[in-house]
């Protein structure tokens, strides 16, 4: 997960979630949500629809248009987020397209593909903007979501993925409500290790940042935890005084 895209076997992104706890996976978890706040975006509970303000601030810069058409999408997504490179735009058209005929083919009409184009172009600009221009590149963005994730945030989340961010699905109440959308585990990886148990009752995204702080109290303390342990005389074959008369070219080679 914290490799740059050039140095992963895959050279692609990654798209999990982890419907159990395990120190390993504590570890994990502070670490990702580290870089996510870094480079990132932190999702605790459900993204809110869009309200009132911001589906007429669209409509006024956007107009009430829609066209089942990776141009029209091109163009559209042009105008409302100019930061992304011409590529990027490219790769979350694709994305969002790609998405929108998996809804077709399950029977979604036009109206409702309507509905979640204008949800989508919203949630990218206000929850998701200041990593559009990321998504793809060799430091992927993180996305890490805690909760049940509803279909359409499931579906945006399917589209960054397909653009190039890594995501993290924190599924505390299990792994239930997520395969009642996805039943078949297509779009996303379920982590598992043998000793998961179901997660603490304090752990939380505000438990978390609370852990976080008082170890960044810490270090500025007492400083950075030592990267290696020291080892002495690991060379000695028994633990006695006597050991002291070996020759030091016989002491062994081990820096």
């Amino acid at each position: 997960f914290f490799l740059p895209l050039s140095g992963r076997r895959e050279k692609g992104v990654y798209f999990c979630r982890i419907a159990g706890y395990s120190p390993e996976i504590e570890a994990f978890i502070k670490q990702y949500y580290e870089a996510a706040r870094r480079n990132g975006v932190i999702i605790d509970g459900r993204i809110p629809n869009p309200d009132t303000n911001q589906l007429a601030y669209f409509s006024e810069m956007m107009g009430a248009q829609f066209q089942m058409d990776p141009a029209f999408l091109d163009q559209r997504l042009g105008k409302w987020l100019p930061r992304m490179s011409q590529g990027q735009r490219e790769t979350v058209v694709s994305a969002i397209y790609s998405t929108l005929q998996d809804m077709q083919r399950s029977g979604k009409n036009e109206n409702m593909l309507r509905n979640a184009y204008i949800k989508y172009m919203c949630w990218l600009y206000y929850k998701f903007e200041r990593i559009v221009n990321q998504l793809g590149s060799e430091t992927l963005p993180k996305i890490l979501y805690d909760g049940s994730v509803s279909h359409y945030e499931l579906q945006l989340l399917l589209v960054l993925s397909r653009a190039g961010a890594d995501i993290v699905l924190l599924e505390r109440a299990g792994d239930g409500p997520y395969l009642q959308l996805d039943s078949q585990s297509a779009w996303t990886t379920l982590w598992q290790t043998p000793d998961m148990t179901p997660f603490p009752e304090q752990f939380n995204l505000k438990w978390l940042q609370q852990e976080l702080m008082k170890q960044a109290n810490r270090q500025r303390l007492y400083g950075t935890p030592p990267a290696v342990t020291n080892c002495t005389n690991a060379w000695m074959k028994k633990p006695e005084l006597g050991e002291v008369r070996t020759l030091f070219r016989d002491r062994g080679t081990d820096s």
